[in-house]
Protein backbone atom coordinates (compact mmCIF):
# COMPACT_ATOMS: atom_id res chain seq x y z
CA UNK A 1 0.00 0.00 0.00
CA UNK A 2 1.45 3.38 -0.99
CA UNK A 3 1.87 6.35 1.38
CA UNK A 4 -1.04 8.13 -0.39
CA UNK A 5 -3.31 5.07 -0.02
CA UNK A 6 -2.48 4.85 3.71
CA UNK A 7 -3.25 8.56 4.11
CA UNK A 8 -6.59 8.17 2.33
CA UNK A 9 -7.46 5.12 4.45
CA UNK A 10 -6.57 6.95 7.68
CA UNK A 11 -8.62 10.01 6.78
CA UNK A 12 -11.59 7.90 5.63
CA UNK A 13 -11.85 6.36 9.10
CA UNK A 14 -12.11 9.78 10.78
CA UNK A 15 -15.40 11.35 11.78
CA UNK A 16 -15.45 14.95 10.55
CA UNK A 17 -18.29 17.37 11.37
CA UNK A 18 -18.21 20.40 9.02
CA UNK A 19 -19.23 23.91 10.07
CA UNK A 20 -22.10 25.68 8.32
CA UNK A 21 -21.30 28.74 6.21
CA UNK A 22 -24.72 30.29 6.81
CA UNK A 23 -24.98 30.41 10.60
CA UNK A 24 -24.04 33.34 12.86
CA UNK A 25 -22.40 33.40 16.28
CA UNK A 26 -25.79 34.25 17.81
CA UNK A 27 -27.32 31.15 16.15
CA UNK A 28 -24.63 28.92 17.65
CA UNK A 29 -24.83 30.48 21.12
CA UNK A 30 -28.62 30.02 21.06
CA UNK A 31 -28.18 26.37 20.09
CA UNK A 32 -25.73 25.90 22.96
CA UNK A 33 -28.10 27.60 25.38
CA UNK A 34 -30.83 25.14 24.42
CA UNK A 35 -28.74 22.13 25.52
CA UNK A 36 -30.42 20.46 28.48
CA UNK A 37 -28.48 20.83 31.73
CA UNK A 38 -24.75 21.58 31.49
CA UNK A 39 -25.27 25.00 33.10
CA UNK A 40 -21.68 25.21 34.32
CA UNK A 41 -20.32 24.17 30.92
CA UNK A 42 -22.46 26.75 29.08
CA UNK A 43 -21.37 29.45 31.52
CA UNK A 44 -17.67 28.60 30.99
CA UNK A 45 -18.03 28.79 27.21
CA UNK A 46 -20.01 32.05 27.30
CA UNK A 47 -17.31 33.58 29.52
CA UNK A 48 -14.61 32.38 27.10
CA UNK A 49 -16.48 33.79 24.08
CA UNK A 50 -16.87 37.19 25.77
CA UNK A 51 -13.20 37.21 26.75
CA UNK A 52 -12.11 36.40 23.18
CA UNK A 53 -14.36 39.18 21.82
CA UNK A 54 -12.76 41.70 24.19
CA UNK A 55 -9.26 40.57 23.18
CA UNK A 56 -10.16 40.90 19.48
CA UNK A 57 -11.47 44.45 20.07
CA UNK A 58 -8.27 45.34 21.93
CA UNK A 59 -6.20 44.05 19.01
CA UNK A 60 -8.25 46.13 16.54
CA UNK A 61 -7.71 49.22 18.69
CA UNK A 62 -3.95 48.56 18.72
CA UNK A 63 -3.94 47.74 22.43
CA UNK A 64 -2.07 44.87 24.01
CA UNK A 65 -4.16 41.72 24.34
CA UNK A 66 -3.64 38.59 26.43
CA UNK A 67 -2.08 35.55 24.82
CA UNK A 68 -4.79 32.91 24.75
CA UNK A 69 -4.58 29.14 24.54
CA UNK A 70 -7.64 27.77 22.77
CA UNK A 71 -6.89 24.13 23.60
CA UNK A 72 -9.06 22.43 26.25
CA UNK A 73 -9.53 19.34 28.36
CA UNK A 74 -13.07 18.01 28.78
CA UNK A 75 -13.55 15.72 31.78
CA UNK A 76 -16.51 13.54 32.67
CA UNK A 77 -18.24 10.26 31.94
CA UNK A 78 -19.27 9.10 28.44
CA UNK A 79 -22.65 10.41 27.29
CA UNK A 80 -22.43 13.75 29.10
CA UNK A 81 -22.30 15.88 25.93
CA UNK A 82 -18.55 16.40 25.46
CA UNK A 83 -18.55 15.69 21.71
CA UNK A 84 -21.67 17.81 21.11
CA UNK A 85 -20.10 20.78 22.92
CA UNK A 86 -16.79 20.29 21.06
CA UNK A 87 -18.68 20.57 17.75
CA UNK A 88 -20.30 23.79 18.95
CA UNK A 89 -16.95 25.24 20.05
CA UNK A 90 -15.38 24.49 16.65
CA UNK A 91 -18.17 26.49 15.00
CA UNK A 92 -17.82 29.31 17.55
CA UNK A 93 -14.07 29.51 16.84
CA UNK A 94 -14.83 29.82 13.12
CA UNK A 95 -17.24 32.70 13.76
CA UNK A 96 -14.70 34.45 15.99
CA UNK A 97 -12.04 34.17 13.28
CA UNK A 98 -9.80 31.83 15.26
CA UNK A 99 -10.17 28.90 12.84
CA UNK A 100 -10.83 29.18 9.10
CA UNK A 101 -12.63 25.86 8.70
CA UNK A 102 -14.43 25.32 11.99
CA UNK A 103 -14.84 21.58 11.44
CA UNK A 104 -14.43 18.99 14.20
CA UNK A 105 -12.29 15.92 13.57
CA UNK A 106 -13.00 13.14 16.07
CA UNK A 107 -10.57 10.35 16.88
CA UNK A 108 -9.35 8.14 19.71
CA UNK A 109 -6.43 5.82 20.48
CA UNK A 110 -7.30 3.44 17.61
CA UNK A 111 -7.24 6.33 15.13
CA UNK A 112 -3.78 7.47 16.24
CA UNK A 113 -1.78 4.34 17.14
CA UNK A 114 -0.37 2.30 14.26
CA UNK A 115 0.18 -1.45 14.19
CA UNK A 116 3.88 -1.30 13.35
CA UNK A 117 6.89 0.56 14.67
CA UNK A 118 7.62 3.87 12.96
CA UNK A 119 4.08 4.28 11.58
CA UNK A 120 2.39 6.01 14.53
CA UNK A 121 3.88 9.45 13.84
CA UNK A 122 2.80 9.09 10.20
CA UNK A 123 -0.75 8.16 11.27
CA UNK A 124 -0.96 11.03 13.77
CA UNK A 125 0.28 13.53 11.17
CA UNK A 126 -2.42 12.35 8.75
CA UNK A 127 -5.10 12.88 11.41
CA UNK A 128 -3.74 16.33 12.28
CA UNK A 129 -3.60 17.28 8.59
CA UNK A 130 -7.32 16.44 8.32
CA UNK A 131 -8.02 18.57 11.42
CA UNK A 132 -6.09 21.69 10.36
CA UNK A 133 -8.17 24.91 10.44
CA UNK A 134 -10.52 23.12 12.84
CA UNK A 135 -10.53 21.22 16.13
CA UNK A 136 -8.98 17.82 16.74
CA UNK A 137 -11.10 16.06 19.38
CA UNK A 138 -9.37 13.08 21.00
CA UNK A 139 -11.80 11.01 23.03
CA UNK A 140 -10.48 8.90 25.93
CA UNK A 141 -7.12 10.56 25.33
CA UNK A 142 -5.63 8.98 28.47
CA UNK A 143 -5.77 5.61 26.63
CA UNK A 144 -2.73 6.76 24.61
CA UNK A 145 -0.68 5.94 27.72
CA UNK A 146 -2.24 2.51 28.23
CA UNK A 147 -1.78 -0.92 26.77
CA UNK A 148 1.11 -3.03 25.55
CA UNK A 149 2.09 -0.46 22.92
CA UNK A 150 2.83 2.37 25.34
CA UNK A 151 5.93 3.29 23.30
CA UNK A 152 3.60 3.95 20.38
CA UNK A 153 1.41 6.02 22.69
CA UNK A 154 4.38 8.16 23.70
CA UNK A 155 5.24 8.61 20.03
CA UNK A 156 1.64 9.70 19.34
CA UNK A 157 1.68 12.19 22.24
CA UNK A 158 5.05 13.64 21.18
CA UNK A 159 3.81 14.06 17.59
CA UNK A 160 0.56 15.76 18.69
CA UNK A 161 2.46 18.19 20.95
CA UNK A 162 4.90 19.02 18.15
CA UNK A 163 2.03 19.74 15.75
CA UNK A 164 0.26 21.88 18.37
CA UNK A 165 3.38 24.03 18.38
CA UNK A 166 4.13 23.94 14.62
CA UNK A 167 0.51 24.61 13.61
CA UNK A 168 -0.59 26.77 16.55
CA UNK A 169 -2.35 29.25 14.23
CA UNK A 170 -4.39 26.50 12.53
CA UNK A 171 -4.98 23.76 15.08
CA UNK A 172 -6.97 23.52 18.31
CA UNK A 173 -6.91 20.29 20.31
CA UNK A 174 -9.57 19.15 22.78
CA UNK A 175 -8.67 16.12 24.90
CA UNK A 176 -11.54 14.28 26.59
CA UNK A 177 -12.02 11.47 29.09
CA UNK A 178 -12.75 10.43 32.65
CA UNK A 179 -11.76 13.07 35.24
CA UNK A 180 -9.17 11.10 37.25
CA UNK A 181 -7.53 9.46 34.24
CA UNK A 182 -7.29 12.78 32.35
CA UNK A 183 -5.70 14.54 35.35
CA UNK A 184 -2.97 11.88 35.50
CA UNK A 185 -2.55 11.87 31.71
CA UNK A 186 -2.02 15.65 31.52
CA UNK A 187 0.31 15.71 34.54
CA UNK A 188 2.52 13.01 33.00
CA UNK A 189 2.79 14.93 29.71
CA UNK A 190 4.31 18.37 30.47
CA UNK A 191 3.90 19.37 26.81
CA UNK A 192 0.12 19.24 27.22
CA UNK A 193 0.21 20.74 30.69
CA UNK A 194 2.08 23.84 29.49
CA UNK A 195 -0.21 24.39 26.48
CA UNK A 196 -3.63 23.68 27.99
CA UNK A 197 -5.03 25.75 30.83
CA UNK A 198 -8.77 25.41 30.31
CA UNK A 199 -10.49 22.43 31.90
CA UNK A 200 -14.24 21.96 31.62
CA UNK A 201 -15.99 19.31 33.70
CA UNK A 202 -19.15 17.66 32.38
CA UNK A 203 -21.31 16.50 35.30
Amino acid sequence: MSRTDIKKKNQKSLKVSPASTKETLDDIMKEMDELVGLEGVKEEISTLVNFIKVQKQREKAGLQSSTLSYHMVFTGNPGTGKTTVARIISRIYKQLGILDGGHLTETDRSGLIAEYEGQTAVKVNDVVDAALDGILFIDEAYALNLGHNETYGKEAVATIIKRMEDDREKLVVILAGYTGEMKTFIETNPGFESRINRYINFP
